[in-house]
């Protein structure tokens, strides 16, 4: 095999590790030594100095809490006797650091071993996850060294094809564009294929609420949803939606917070100042009557005449939001279509009202309602697929 798997950089695992996996035994869901292992990374994450300057893996680490795994394990010891269905290979995305871990995670729980391609860019969080899962490979939990692969190598490598053909389950995660061009490998018929594409999310506010509600508060967990990825996680938001009586005067505090609070803490390039000129300009050319406004480069807000439906299209990240005041929630209709991922909301009374309109719409996009400020909180249920149960087979007896 080491001749098909030429010019592949391991950072977890070997050679001898990828060539075997295929025939690496299924683990029961949430096993004993999964559980360890993940409640031993946290803890180990927890107390690195060096990982606690990153924001991204003290939220991937305080999620794998033992205490917590153990908890969601709980949840499905109804489900019945389950274990993985084999060798998971998982594309990681190129914009989200710490994705591949959180995707080896779901394998891992589901009771798979894990072939992971990490993006070509460099990332010191992918090297201190990696050096931190190799150490406890090697020490604590030898018997998992052969359920866990992390390697990059270039795109034209043909080992996505070779493990493409060998793997039971295929998740790919990246652009449309790029799970067209893995699903041009073939997979076995009995793979399970999760391709997570481009998505995008949308934040609904009542604005008498929000004037109810500590202003400097809300821009924290509002920045947290979104500059904290720079917009690039599909669960961040890029449109923003005003209902209730008091929209104008609520906008105004809350644009001002926001700005006082990018100000203080985002580092902005100069590069994406020019970027959001240029996404205004193709903007103001397919959807007449919007408005720019512009507190400085770090926040641009376009306030939309009507809520054009294909308007997400044209969406754009570090802090670039486009903007619409609802007439009523019914208009929701027009944006929560399939690639609408996550809705956070402002207002408790809105949660019940966008999930009835989902449902009794029938619509097909809102995966995910939650509260502002936890956007980003990661979970084992993801783009409305349960990952413990979707990733696992179970045995059943009639």
């Amino acid at each position: 095999m080491e001749h098909v798997y030429r010019d592949i950089d391991f950072l977890v695992g070997n050679m001898d590790v990828l060539s075997n996996m295929e025939k690496t035994r299924a683990l029961p869901m949430f096993s004993e030594d999964v559980v360890s292992f993940l409640g031993r990374l946290s803890e180990v994450l927890l107390r690195d100095p060096q990982a606690k300057a990153y924001g991204d893996i003290v939220a991937f680490a305080f999620w794998l809490r033992k205490a917590s795994i153990k908890k969601e394990a709980a949840k499905y010891g109804a489900s019945g006797r389950r274990i993985g269905w084999g060798m998971a290979f998982h594309i990681a995305p190129s914009n989200i650091p710490v994705q591949f871990a959180v995707s080896l995670v779901y394998a891992l729980t589901a009771g798979n071993a894990s072939a992971i391609r990490v993006s070509d860019k460099q990332f010191e969080q992918v090297d201190l996850l990696c050096e931190t899962i190799n150490m406890l490979l090697q020490e604590e939990f030898q018997k998992l060294h052969p359920y866990i692969c992390i390697v990059r190598y270039a795109h034209d490598n043909a080992a996505t094809r070779v493990l493409s053909s060998l793997c039971d389950l295929r998740m790919i995660w990246g652009g449309d564009r790029t799970i067209g061009d893995i699903r041009s490998n073939p997979t076995q018929s009995r793979c399970i294929e999760l391709g997570f594409a481009d998505r995008y999310s949308i934040a609904v506010i009542d604005a008498d609420a929000y004037l109810q509600m500590d202003s400097k508060i809300i821009a924290r967990d509002f920045y947290l949803d979104t500059y904290y990825s720079d917009q690039n996680a599909c669960s961040s938001t890029r449109l923003v939606l005003w209902t209730g009586n008091r929209i104008d005067e609520a906008k105004k505090v809350f644009w001002a917070r926001l700005q006082e609070k990018v100000d203080q803490e985002y580092p902005l390039g100069d590069i994406i100042g020019s970027e959001k000129l240029l996404r205004t300009a193709v903007l103001a050319a397919s959807y007449p009557g919007i408005k720019e406004i512009r507190h400085n480069n770090a926040l641009v807000r376009v306030e939309l005449p009507e809520l054009f439906e294909d308007v997400m299209n044209d969406k754009g990240n570090c802090g670039y939001f486009l903007e619409y005041n609802l007439g009523s929630l019914d208009e929701l209709a027009r944006v929560l279509t399939k690639p609408c991922q996550t809705v956070t909301y402002l207002g408790e009374h809105l949660y019940s009202e966008i999930k009835d309109i989902i449902v009794g719409q029938g619509l097909k996009g809102g995966d995910r309602i939650v509260p502002m400020g936890h956007s980003l909180d990661l979970s084992f249920i993801w783009d409305g697929y349960d990952m413990p149960l979707t990733l696992s087979r179970k045995i059943s007896h009639q």
